[in-house]
């Protein structure tokens, strides 16, 4: 069976809006999938792995050379 009525012109006009809309979906849909694959693969972090060149890496501050003051017990009261 065929459509009783074809009227193409008719039919093009209203699907313009939705065709619109699918092709604006996909589109989105495309973009965020290449922003979220440059976000993955531009900086990937690795466990374990230290950040950044090996050669900025600064030594950690050397421990003092004299001893911290001890305070002295109070004396006991009787």
């Amino acid at each position: 069976m065929s459509a009783p009525r074809t009227d193409l012109e008719k039919q093009k006009r209203h699907h313009l809006v939705p065709i619109i809309g699918i092709i604006a979906v996909v589109l989105i849909a495309l973009a965020g999938f290449v922003w979220w694959f440059d976000d993955e693969t531009s900086d990937p972090e690795i466990p374990g792995e230290v950040p950044g060149p090996v050669d900025e890496i600064t030594e950690p501050p050397a421990p003092a050379t004299g001893t911290a003051p001890v305070a002295e017990p109070p004396a006991p009261s009787q």
